[in-house]
């Protein structure tokens, strides 16, 4: 892909609405392998990775960017970790557990006003920015380097055979709102050029699974 090509893509690209994320998105049982946002399912899928985020990263005050109904928070938060989220659906926020609902603001990952920068050592986003367009994912960037003072943590799906840096793709047979698979290269890069610096060692530690799906930034001091 050329840039012209690319510009030409991202350009028609649609963003998804937040009302496509209602409570049948998150646990409904239209996805494969019982795949849901229910506690349970999710407590099975995330398996060791509460875990491995508190032993890695050793952080004091996380955010996730992009939290869905807050499983992974409320795993966090049986383990003793100060966790907070962002997300724009709010079906997020009524689906939640007690324990972390309040802890949970309704707001876009991409909005630079929400929250203050550096407010926290480890921003997380998980399977997040597959469902943006491009544009949309370039100012998640930003706001996840905004507001970490540390590190950031990020797993999403990646075009699965990219001829050139620009290449994206969609997924829309898993997920109708996967519409933005990126080169692995590129979303490296656009952390890179917000001031931050790859960490392999500790993506060698999070990518557990093996799935090459996780990226793992530290923000280099201004």
């Amino acid at each position: 892909m050329d840039i012209t090509t690319f510009e030409q893509a991202i350009l028609k690209q649609q963003s998804v609405d937040a009302v496509h994320y209602d409570a049948e998105y998150f646990t409904g049982d239209w996805r494969a392998d019982g795949n849901s946002y229910t506690l349970d399912a999710r407590r099975q899928i995330e398996a060791k990775n509460p875990q491995l985020i508190k032993d890695v990263f050793r952080p004091q005050h996380v955010m996730d960017l992009g939290c869905g109904p807050g499983a992974l928070m409320h795993f966090l938060w049986e383990l003793g970790v100060d966790v907070e989220g962002i997300d724009f659906a709010a079906s997020s926020r009524e689906l939640a557990t007690p324990q972390v609902r309040d802890r949970i603001t309704i707001g876009a990952v991409t909005d630079p006003t929400l929250k203050a920068a550096g407010a926290y050592d480890l921003v997380i986003s998980r399977e997040v920015l597959e469902h943006l367009t491009v544009l949309q994912v370039r100012q998640a960037v930003s706001n996840m380097v905004r507001l970490t003072s540390k590190f950031i943590y990020v797993t999403t799906r990646f075009h699965p055979s990219p001829a050139s840096l620009l290449d994206f793709t969609t997924q829309f047979d898993v997920d109708p709102s996967h519409i933005t698979l990126l080169n692995k290269d590129m979303l490296r890069l656009m952390f890179l050029l917000d001031g931050c610096r790859s960490r392999p060692d500790l993506e060698q530690q999070m990518d557990w699974g093996g799935k090459g799906r996780v990226l793992v930034l530290e923000k280099l001091p201004r």
